[in-house]
């Protein structure tokens, strides 16, 4: 494909009315002129908008809207007053029902046009319980000013333009409680004693215990380096530290001894955290995935388990009932950590994790003959394509296949599916109303015959 127009300073390319017509998986507009395909940032379907064009390549062309001549009817009032900047969230105020419809056809789409799979499969929808206030852990950019004051917020989308925020909409009110708490904090005299005359930059990741009693610190911080090397890391932990509410806060060099805390308690299984790990955003929507999981594990009723990209056992931990075994893989060491952590706090039977490389400890598997009833894989955005041969020769009866991406996963469902696995359910939910992103939870069957 060749691109034009590689030079920042010439852009804009020109400006142009179009009328958006679609939504592309990514959040952006679809939009057509003379023949050409164009994708417009902060276009919504329905919108009559003047746009300047960003960059121009033989397929399509990137643009962004400039002013609306006729607004989407699908645009409402928003309960943000910055999501007209942040760059976080794409939708707010878009009806839900519009989100979800635009999301379901992400995903038919993908399944289609990537997955080439046509209209074989029924997509049934999941809404998320909460439309905001869902997030439970975000990360935010910080801002010191000469004067001392702490400032917190996101970049704008497609910049590094600070855009201050005091509430963050999809954020859980114990996370926005704590963003207005830390406009009391103040570096004055820190700035003072070093003579720091410039603004440090720096940010930090705020994670929210729910298992936590409300008058119970709940909040781990994870704050990496300033960009100043002369304003040590450990005065800003300092400082966030003393605030009402946090119950550890470290810099990168903490991170690694940072102390077990308990997160949640569901299905019967204590699940346990430590601050700077990765734990689903949307709680009451991993609820759901995870009873998906189980619902498949009692009607199969598989006797051994793998547990792919298994995290802390987020999935699989509530499945090791000892009636049947649990492995789990995981390249994260301290994931695997927290996971075993997990099964001993919890005397949980027949469940090992493992830290390693996912494709490797599938290859050495295969290579040794070893047979795994069922294969749980929850990977990163890339999916897992390169673990599908050797996945496909431990002939698992089922795999359940949990995806954050419709594109990547479609391209993995159709090698499976040549690989001789049937989809038998497929279902999309919606871990994060108000952006263009969608998880997806699937269970395929391998067709008798394709041993």
């Amino acid at each position: 494909m060749q691109k034009q127009n590689k030079n920042p300073d010439q852009l804009p390319l020109r400006e142009l009315d179009l009328v958006i017509d679609s939504m592309a998986f990514g959040g952006k507009g679809v939009a057509r002129h003379d023949g050409k395909v164009f994708f417009v940032e902060d276009g919504i379907e329905g919108d009559v908008a003047t746009v300047e064009v960003r960059e121009e390549t033989d397929r399509y062309n990137e643009a962004r809207v400039i002013s609306l001549k006729t607004p989407s009817p699908h645009r409402g009032p928003s309960p943000c007053p910055v999501s007209d900047r942040c760059g976080g969230c794409q939708w707010q105020g878009v009806p839900y029902a519009q989100q979800i419809s635009w999301k379901k056809q992400f995903v038919v789409n993908a399944l289609s046009r990537i997955g080439k799979l046509g209209e074989s499969i029924e997509v049934e929808t999941i809404p998320s319980p909460a439309v905001n206030s869902y997030r439970n852990r975000i990360f935010v950019r910080a801002r010191i000013h000469p004067d001392g004051r702490l400032a917190v917020g996101y970049f704008r989308r497609g910049s590094r333009d600070f855009v201050e925020v005091s509430r963050c909409a999809i954020a859980v009110d114990r996370l926005n409680d704590f963003i207005t708490r830390l406009e009391n904090v103040s570096f004055k005299e820190h700035l003072e004693s070093r003579d720091v005359k410039a603004e440090i930059k720096f940010r930090f990741e705020m994670q929210d215990i729910p298992a936590r009693a409300t008058t119970e610190p709940h909040i781990l911080l994870s704050v990496y380096d300033p960009d100043d090397s002369t304003f040590p890391v450990d005065v800003i932990v300092k400082s966030l530290a003393a605030v009402q509410g946090v119950a550890w806060a470290g810099g990168p060099l903490d991170l690694p001894n940072a102390p077990f805390v308990e997160f949640e308690t569901d299905l019967g299984v204590t699940f346990h955290t430590s601050a700077g790990l990765f734990q689903q955003v949307n709680i009451p929507d991993n609820h759901i995935v995870r009873r998906l999981v189980k619902e498949a594990v009692d009607e199969f009723k598989p006797p051994r388990i793998l547990d792919l990209f298994c995290g802390s056992g987020n999935l699989s931990l509530p499945l090791a009932d000892g009636t049947r075994s649990v492995d789990g893989i995981e390249f994260s060491k301290r994931s695997i950590m927290t996971a075993n952590h997990n099964v001993a706090s919890g005397k949980i039977p027949n469940a090992n994790y493992t830290a390693g490389d996912t494709e490797k400890f599938l290859w050495r598997a295969a290579k040794s003959n070893e047979r795994y009833d069922m294969v749980i894989a929850d990977p990163p955005r890339a999916g897992m394509f390169k673990s599908l041969i050797p996945l496909v020769k431990l002939k698992p009866r089922h795999i359940i296949y949990v995806s954050c991406d419709p594109t990547t996963l479609s391209r993995d469902l159709s090698s499976l599916v040549k690989f001789g696995f049937e989809v038998k359910r497929f279902v999309a939910l919606d871990f994060f109303p108000n952006t263009y992103h969608i998880e997806s939870f699937v269970i395929l069957e391998r067709i008798p015959g394709h041993d």
